[in-house]
């Protein structure tokens, strides 16, 4: 099954509950798993009975939340996902068998098994995850929930259960109950089919020859055997106007209008919709411009090739900048917003399981990350999808893309430029706010080509919405060489600093992204400073970050605009924990003990020789700077440091 960003209002729950819960509290003695489990077993006791409001008094704050309140009423089953309806299944929680986990001296995380049931179908599995705070020598609370894969799979059953005691008809629309049936006919000459593109009330149907993959819409990148299959397109009189040969095929007038792009080996093409190729699936991208007598430029290695107006391509264009024609592209430097209001089409999947509309992202946009590559908006011919029943539906409401403006070029001769975006996804399900992102696109001169990267606003793997205090805000690009640039972006950062309660809330990330293959890479790294690809000098000193200090709610922030001493003892340790170096004093064992998780629990009593010629400059240079007395960071001009 594919796996979608399903996030109802149940869900955030683990980013609102005491998200600084974890840098603030007093040193105990580890958790127990025996008392863990008499609490969650007493937990669920309240819950069984359907006491939400004893319930919620097992939760370490905002107890009486309304986010804690909608999950309550759906273990207890008064109501579903959406917090209003009576839910058509119910849930039971198995806490006696809890997989529970010790994570530090204060916290364990405790991961339940959950089971869905309905007299009308099999019962299913689905899981809840709880971080536990031991308060004090015999008392815990529950401070997060992770519920992003419970709310997936309830709404997941949830359509099961509703496609299987109510009437087709008074589910989906003619169309689609129509597309349903050639669907199943069409199975005698092709694998499957996959989607229905609707368009002028005509049904184009997308069909697959092969093993259709389970992760196609999130390949796995570990994945090293790939499943072998092709797709193609037949218009409403079942002809294959696009035969099947293709990696992907897009929505019909998605890319150009009236065309269809398709995908192969990585490369690009284009038909119309009468089935004549227009561009062989030879070019490395397709860029659809605004006006003008030509549709669209065509990039194929270092040339360029406009697409005319009569659909015919033009010879090699001579000296052709794509500096000078990028604001001529589609969307270029504007601000614009996708919902299911966007096509004129609509396209659906062929399943009763997923009842969203799909678009799937002209090549270019998806490949200069200003969009997901597929996007699901709410589908008008499925009923269950529709504005009155919002507790079932999935993707998103809407993608606003927000132009920023232009970047100050840092680079000693401006061969680049660039200009930056705000991305707001609006989940649906009632999320506590849109889920936003930061894009930067980058001509550059040099290679003739248009970079793009778009960073999460936020440190690590756990999902943000990206909402910030505005106290911070930077956002630049730097190239350090000709294929190595440096993102800076004021983000969620959330890390404890050595003492009780003191913490970097907010502040600068590095992200370092090299060109490859004609896009942006992003380099791995997991430590919060940038020690790892660059030698410091007192410029990356000079930042904006937001600090708390002190436990909730009597909790203060401040401002900083550069580092302090105790943020450069985290740099350098940083740096020594990132090799599981074992700490000699225990507070910094503490600090890092789940800031680098990996299989490998194994630590290490010297790293010295793990260390790079990089790593080794760093903790020298802070070194001096911590020697010096008091600290000394000179305002430089970064750009003439290099």
């Amino acid at each position: 099954m594919k796996t979608k960003p399903i996030l109802i209002i149940i869900a955030i729950v683990v980013l609102l509950i005491c998200s600084f819960l974890f840098i603030r509290g007093k040193y105990l003695s580890k958790p127990e798993k025996g008392e863990i489990t008499q609490f969650l077993n007493a937990f669920n006791a309240q819950i069984k009975a359907g006491n939400i409001d004893s319930a919620s008094a097992y939760f370490e704050d905002n107890q009486k939340s309304k986010l804690v309140r909608v999950l309550l009423s759906v273990l207890t089953n008064k109501t579903n996902t959406g917090g209003k309806k009576k839910p058509i299944f119910t849930v039971s929680l198995n806490t006696e068998d809890a997989l529970i986990k010790l994570t530090n001296p204060e916290f364990a995380t405790a991961t339940i098994a959950a089971t869905f049931k309905n007299a009308n179908l099999p019962e299913e599995k689905s899981t809840l995850t709880f971080t536990i705070h031991k308060m004090d020598d015999k008392n815990y609370k529950i401070t997060q929930v992770n519920a992003l894969g419970f709310v997936k799979d309830y709404v997941t059953y949830q359509a099961k259960v509703y496609n299987k005691i109510t009437p087709e008809k008074d589910i989906y629309s003619a169309i689609t109950l129509a597309a349903f049936k050639t669907a199943e006919k069409l199975k005698t000459k092709y694998d499957s089919v996959i989607w229905f593109d609707h368009v002028n009330s005509k049904t184009f149907f997308y069909v697959v020859k092969g093993k259709f993959p389970v992760d196609f819409y999130n390949p796995n990148p570990y994945k090293t055997k790939h499943d072998e299959f092709k797709m193609g397109l037949l218009n409403p009189d079942l002809k294959e106007i696009i035969p099947v040969e293709y990696d992907l095929i897009h929505n019909v007038g998605g890319t150009v209008d009236g065309l269809i792009e398709v995908e192969k080996g990585g490369k690009k093409g284009l038909y119309n919709i009468d089935g004549k190729l227009i561009a062989d699936a030879d070019y490395d991208d397709i860029y659809p411009l605004k006006t003008g007598e030509n549709l669209a430029v065509l990039k194929n290695g270092e040339g360029f090739f406009y697409l005319k107006g009569d659909t015919s391509i033009s010879d090699k264009i001579t000296d052709f900048k794509i500096a000078d024609a990028i604001t001529q592209i589609k969307t270029f430097g504007e601000s614009y917003e996708l919902s299911e209001k966007s096509s004129k089409n609509i396209m659906e999947y062929n399943s009763r399981d997923w009842s969203t509309s799909i678009i799937i992202s002209p090549s270019y946009l998806a490949n200069l990350q200003l969009l997901p590559r597929f996007i699901d908006f709410p589908n008008p011919l499925r009923k269950l999808s529709g504005t009155e029943s919002e507790e079932m539906q999935d993707g998103s409401g809407s993608i606003a893309v927000s132009f920023d403006g232009a970047g100050k070029e840092e680079s000693a001769d401006n061969w680049f430029q660039s200009v930056y975006y705000t991305i707001a996804n609006d989940y649906l399900g009632g999320r506590g706010g849109l889920y936003r992102s930061k894009n930067v696109l980058v001509v550059d001169k040099k290679r003739n080509q248009i970079l793009g990267f778009n960073a999460d606003l936020s440190l690590g793997e756990e999902e943000s919405t990206g909402n910030l205090t505005g106290d911070c805000r930077e956002y630049s690009i730097k190239a350090l060489n000709d294929s190595l640039f440096e993102f800076k972006t004021t983000s969620d950062i959330g890390v404890r600093l050595q003492g009780e309660a003191v913490s970097i809330d907010e502040g600068r990330l590095y992200h370092y992204l090299q060109v490859k293959g004609g896009k942006f890479v992003a380099l791995e790294s997991k430590r919060v400073f940038p020690t790892q690809y660059v030698k410091l000098d007192d410029s990356y000193l000079q930042a904006c970050y937001t600090l708390g200090f002190g436990v909730y709610p009597d909790r203060k922030t401040k401002t900083v605009d550069h580092l302090t001493k105790e943020m450069l003892k985290y740099m350098k340790n940083e740096i020594y924990a990132s090799y599981k170096y074992r700490f000699k004093a225990k507070e910094w064992s503490d600090v890092f003990e789940y800031r680098f998780q990996s299989a490998d629990t194994t630590k290490n009593a010297n790293v010295d020789d793990s260390l790079t010629v990089i790593d080794k400059y760093n903790i020298a240079f802070i070194n001096n700077k911590l020697n010096e007395k008091p600290l000394n960071i000179k305002k430089i001009n970064a750009l003439t440091s290099r």
